[in-house]
């Protein structure tokens, strides 16, 4: 390796997002999203600057094959960034504290938000959703929020880069379970932290010993490339991480949160559902070729989340495959 190749290498390694470096990306964040530049702590981001490494540890399941991760395949399911709407919506209704879902006015820091869906799908219902600021340990999902022009950060979900007191709300969902015990109270309380008085959090997951629970045991577990050996919650730890970090107003619930895809027959929606299954967990062990995954991940379906529904919308079909999270909302 030559000397020069070997700077490079190492600089590749040091990257925070992109290609740029942590001081790089604040001036970026200052010229496309200032709105979010003048959210973030100068003092953290600098001492953030050492933990890249280990967020690059920590953040393998998510980033590329080469880092033995299933990162690409993730992101190409979320091409259809209303594949979780029904869900989508009815958290952001979570943060209202009327009815509907707030305006642009309002603003959300999506601690797990991948590359950035549920960004994208608030940019679908124009003004009437919240602005989305969407934060991920992965340098994958974040390069692909930042090639989308999307206001996000490179953070862990235990250590927010954000001042005190700035937020309207903060999301913790789709992937909370990859936080353990420890880091889901550290979470928490960074959200407290960074939320405005009379600021809400909502943290979503699946509930221990129910169907999406099962899913991850006895399917994503054995089939997954990378394996999913992550506890779920339960309505008691909820509540008492809201309650040990002090928000008030606790609630814990249950909500329909279903995949739904289309297609232009009954067939082919319910073909892009499986499919979607297959990359959303990169299900790699289940089959080697599309007609041996399909009618085996079909039956894995039905039998932890339920049958496979379709119905008829205009000149498309819907295929719904059914799931029930895990709430909690709390206010500072």
């Amino acid at each position: 390796m030559t000397d020069t190749h070997k700077i490079q290498t190492d600089r590749l390694a040091e990257l925070y997002v992109s290609q740029y470096n942590f001081n790089e990306y604040l001036g970026c964040l200052s010229d496309e999203h200032p709105e979010l530049y003048n959210l973030i702590s100068h003092e953290r981001f600098s001492d953030a600057e050492q933990h890249v490494s280990k967020m690059d540890m920590s953040s393998w399941e998510f980033e590329n094959e080469e880092m033995g991760g299933r990162g690409l395949a993730y992101n190409a399911a979320q091409k259809s960034a209303d594949n979780r709407k029904v869900g989508m919506t009815r958290l952001l209704e979570c943060f209202s504290s009327g009815s509907g879902i707030p305006d642009q006015n309002f603003k959300i820091l999506d601690i797990l938000g991948g590359d950035g869906t549920l960004a994208r799908f608030c940019k679908k219902l124009d003004h009437q959703a919240p602005t989305i600021y969407t934060a991920d340990i992965s340098k994958l999902m974040i390069d692909a929020c930042h090639a989308q022009a999307l206001p996000c950060v490179r953070q862990s979900a235990t250590t927010s880069l954000f001042q005190d007191n700035v937020l309207d709300g903060v999301l913790i969902a789709y992937g909370s379970h990859h936080l353990d015990s420890n880091a889901r109270s550290q979470a928490v309380s960074e959200a407290h932290r960074t939320l405005k008085v009379g600021g809400h959090l909502v943290l979503h997951d699946f509930e221990i010993g129910g169907r999406c629970a099962e899913w991850f045991d006895s399917v994503v577990h054995p089939y997954s490339q990378t394996g999913h050996p992550h506890p779920h919650f339960s309505r008691e730890e909820m509540f008492r991480l809201f309650e040990n970090a002090g928000f008030c107003d606790i609630n814990v619930f249950s909500i329909d949160d279903p995949f739904t895809l289309d297609g232009r027959s009954p067939e082919e929606a319910k073909h892009n559902a499986i499919m979607h299954m297959y990359d959303m967990y990169g299900l790699i062990k289940i089959g080697n070729t599309v007609n041996e995954i399909r009618p085996r991940l079909e039956q894995l379906i039905s039998e932890t989340l339920g049958p496979i529904s379709i119905k008829q919308k205009g000149t498309r079909y819907i295929a719904t495959i059914p799931r029930e999270a895990l709430v909690a909302s709390g206010n500072k």
